[in-house]
């Protein structure tokens, strides 16, 4: 007897233990001596394996379990690992006699006799095959969806406990938003949400109003680490577990960046061809008015004309007949612009002064920037004559203004100055050309870096809606561009603007006072315009404004020729395919008619009569290059008495009109009997 137990009752207990260990089927229990041979084989190992136990008991359980794994360690190191620290375990993969794989968990564990010496080891192994599929199926899928969402370059995923602090936290997400797994675990998912949203409640709302729906779509804002703002659109799902308790949120968070960016274009771009569209409509609308207003001033400029040559000029009336005709010059001139600016026009290089130029458009910019603001002008009369459009930097120059002032809200001072350059055009200070630098400097709010960037950009504007249309400057920009020459715009926030235009220099020092004086001199030119020696001529106008067509008439016949007068092109052409009658010298037809334009008679009227002179009267700007190759010449509207009289004469001289009256011998001139309509 020892420890008052039986020997014998211990055998027996022994007994039953072995008939009870070699009775479990679902697990092999293989018992092993000290040098991991086999004892004990029950029938679980026999089931697993496919071996009785009659054909292992003997045999090294190392070499017949793992015969056809790669185990990877000797017996002796497991062993020795058991009894260093008790047990050794081990998962992976084996093979059953007939060769099929099944996953194993293999505890080996040594055992002895109530402290005594060693006894053996101890082997418990279970298939765990169909849990490792179920496992490895499931990590497959936790991978592919790690991927697939890591894959999107726009959507990133966080989780939320119940409360609203982030649990889990993607590489994605620290890409998109900059913060660490480590800032952001265990913090409110509200501080990803900017300042303003924090204080207005937007976590807390987004988040109830997902437990109540049980999903939320959130479209707002988020912030990065550097405190930028980023566009992003939440999908938020309720999160339960399996008894339907609820435990957090999953957030989908997607960056749509590149979206809102395409937007906000998308929604500039459309108030941009909005604005475009009105500025059409306007335009349109200008060059109609315009165009009656032009043929109105003509007829109230050459009355006025007309009265100051009959009257003396002592008469007391004549001073008040001389504003008149300035106010009418002035108004013409306004005219004038707004018609170029409500129709294309080509670019017209001509050689102009910019003191005079600027000089004359200087009433104007008065009346454009209001009291509250001045222009302190410094343009030395020596400047060269530079070669540009008069129009087209006209144009520039009351931008340019109208943007100074703008920049000034309070008013101010915009200093206006010139000077001539020499500046080189290869790197080693060869080929020197001089250039004209034009200045517009304002002490106004000025520019960052980005604003200053896109200044010049077509629609972009900082002025609220209605104020600008972004047009400006890209206005000037073209017209530099043209002009061959460059734009520079220095700005700094508070401190101003400076706006430098570098103009080419004319090749001569010829000037066109003329092609730049828009505005009528205050001192009118009363001298007469037909000399001695120029011959009467026989000139038919044409023109369907009765207005009109009267005044033009009459001035002609003020400096000695012979009118007759038509209404309509088509009344013109029976007229002069007359059979007999006197001949015409001169047609003079306005281009803006109903049915059939000036331009259309003149080809018609070219094509028969082809040495017949034809001057063309018309407004538009645009209308130069067609009338240049088609008519004689053309007469700017409104004109003066002065300007009718020296076109005519220029065509008469290129014509060789000679001083006696033609006698209708010449067959390419049109003979007919003058008519009631003759002056």
């Amino acid at each position: 007897m020892q420890d008052g137990v039986n020997v014998d009752e211990r055998r027996i207990s022994d007994g039953a233990y072995r008939r009870i260990v070699e009775d479990v089927v679902e697990n092999a229990i293989v018992v092993l001596d000290t040098r991991g041979v086999i004892e004990s084989w029950n029938a679980g190992a026999e089931r697993l394996k496919g071996y009785s136990q009659d054909e292992v008991i003997g045999e090294d359980f190392f070499d017949l379990f793992f015969q056809h794994s790669h185990f990877g360690l000797s017996s002796e190191a497991v062993l020795s690992e058991c009894r260093a620290v008790g047990c050794f375990e081990y998962d992976g993969w084996c093979k059953r006699r007939d060769g099929a794989r099944f996953w194993a968990h293999l505890a080996i564990q040594q055992f002895g006799e109530c402290g005594a010496c060693e006894r053996g080891f101890v082997v418990i192994c279970c298939d765990h095959t169909r849990s490792h599929y179920v496992e490895d199926a499931a990590r497959r899928d936790a991978q592919r969806v790690a991927q697939l969402t890591e894959g999107f370059h726009d959507h990133a995923i966080c989780q939320l406990d119940e409360v609203g602090r982030i649990t889990s936290w993607s590489s994605r997400l620290e890409q998109m938003l900059g913060f660490a797994a480590l800032d952001v675990v265990g913090t409110a998912f509200a501080g990803l949400f900017p300042p303003d949203g924090r204080d207005r409640g937007e976590p807390e709302t987004v988040l109830a109003a997902a437990r109540r729906n049980g999903r939320l779509l959130h479209t707002g804002w988020h912030i990065r680490k550097n405190g930028d703002h980023v566009a992003i659109q939440d999908v938020i799902d309720l999160v339960e577990d399996d008894e339907g308790r609820f435990v957090g949120f999953s957030v989908v968070i997607r960056d749509t960046s590149s979206q809102w960016m395409t937007e906000q274009a998308l929604r500039s771009a459309r108030r941009a061809l909005f604005q475009s569209q009105k500025l059409e409509m306007i335009g349109r609308l200008t060059g109609g008015v315009a165009h009656d207003f032009n043929n109105l001033l003509s007829a109230i400029l050459g009355n006025l004309e007309l009265a100051r040559r009959r009257i003396g000029a002592d008469s007391q009336i004549a001073g008040f007949l001389d504003n008149a005709m300035i106010g009418a010059r002035r108004g013409a001139a306004l005219v004038s612009r707004m018609m170029n600016f409500a129709r294309q026009q080509d670019f017209q290089s001509r050689s102009i002064e910019l003191p005079r130029l600027f000089q004359n458009l200087s009433d104007l910019l008065a009346r454009a920037i209001g009291p509250e603001t001045t222009i302190d002008a410094d343009l030395p009369e020596h400047l060269p004559p530079i070669n540009v459009d008069p129009h087209q930097l006209e144009l520039a120059i009351m931008n340019l203004i109208i943007n100074a002032r703008d920049a000034m809200p309070t008013g101010g001072v915009i200093r206006v100055r010139a000077r001539s350059r020499r500046i080189a055009a290869g790197p080693d200070g060869s080929c020197r050309r001089r250039y004209v630098q034009l200045e517009v400097i304002d002490t106004g709010i000025g520019m960052g870096p980005e604003t200053l960037a896109r200044a010049a950009d077509i629609f972009f504007t900082t002025k609220p809606a209605g104020k600008g249309t972004g047009l400006g400057l890209s206005m000037v920009q073209g017209f530099v561009d043209a002009a061959q020459g460059q734009m520079a715009i220095e700005s700094k926030p508070g401190r101003g603007t400076t706006v430098a235009l570098l103009l080419p220099a004319a090749a001569n020092t010829v000037v066109d006072h003329a092609a730049v004086n828009l505005d009528a001199d205050d001192e009118l030119e009363n001298e007469d315009v037909l000399g001695p020696s120029q011959r009467k001529l026989r000139v038919l106008v044409i023109d369907d404004d009765a207005l009109v067509l009267m005044n033009t008439a009459t001035m002609l016949e003020d400096l000695g020729h012979q009118t007759v007068t038509m209404e309509t092109g088509q009344d013109a052409l029976d007229f002069l395919g007359g059979a007999s009658g006197e001949a015409i010298d001169i047609v003079v037809t306005d281009h803006a008619m109903p049915k059939m334009t000036g331009l259309d008679f003149v080809r018609l009227a070219r094509s028969r009569w082809p040495h017949l002179p034809m001057i063309l009267a018309t407004g538009y700007a645009e209308d130069a290059v067609e009338t240049e190759n088609i008519a004689d010449a053309r007469l700017q509207k409104p004109f003066s008495i002065r300007d009718l009289g020296l076109v005519i004469d220029e065509v008469a001289r290129a014509h060789g009109l000679k001083s006696d009256t033609l006698d209708g011998s010449d067959p390419d001139v049109p003979a007919r009997p003058v008519s009631a309509g003759v002056r």
